[in-house]
């Protein structure tokens, strides 16, 4: 009796992304992430949870998404942004659309990944003046959040987890079809009025 094996290795890290997590629009550059956090389902999938989830803010009433809101290209309306404990913001939430493809980060350029300014709102004393340590402690005893964490950077949250993951998820939001990515990026001449 002849017996056969398959045998195959066990993949390395998490399972890669499904295409539609993120489009190219024609005309873009490939969207570049970091050698230790590419694209992944699991990671994106931790960070859009993240990103809604008012557990980053100090008293548990903002998230993300309360500012950089999807009906507006990720940006708010508001001149100033507010904060936790409705402090007043110093600054209008801009648009996270194409937020990936930036060399810098915040007006004045002085954050150079995507990963750190991520801890900027969250320390930020009108934004949600918390501290990622302690958010990381508290999604330590969430049953559902640990087992996103394992399923995508193969460790508990800790402050790499959600600074990764929340990148992750920010970077596949991708804005390529207004008029004006239409006629430079995709050379359509009528997209733009003479106006």
């Amino acid at each position: 009796m002849l017996f056969l094996y398959a045998c195959s290795r066990e993949t390395e890290g998490p399972e890669k992304p499904v295409p539609d997590l993120l489009t190219i629009p024609p005309g873009f550059p490939e969207m570049p992430f970091p050698k230790d956090n590419e694209l992944t389902v699991q990671r994106w999938q931790l960070g859009k949870k993240l990103f809604y989830d008012p557990v980053l803010s100090v008293d548990g009433t903002l998230s993300c998404a309360s500012c950089h809101q999807a009906s507006l290209a990720f940006a708010d309306d508001k001149a100033f942004s507010p904060g936790v404990m409705s402090r007043p913001g110093v600054r209008n939430a801009p648009s996270l659309a194409n937020v990936g493809y930036h060399p810098y980060y915040l007006r004045e350029g002085s954050v150079p990944t995507l990963e750190m300014q991520v801890l900027v709102p969250i320390q930020e004393q009108n934004e949600f003046a918390h501290d990622i340590l302690t958010i990381a402690k508290v999604l330590k005893e969430d049953s559902v959040y640990v087992k996103m964490s394992r399923e995508a950077y193969k460790r508990e949250p800790d402050p790499y987890v959600i600074t990764r993951a929340l990148s992750t998820f920010q970077r596949t939001l991708v804005s390529g079809n207004s008029p004006f990515d239409q006629f430079y990026y995709q050379g359509n001449q009528a997209a733009l009025s003479e106006s």
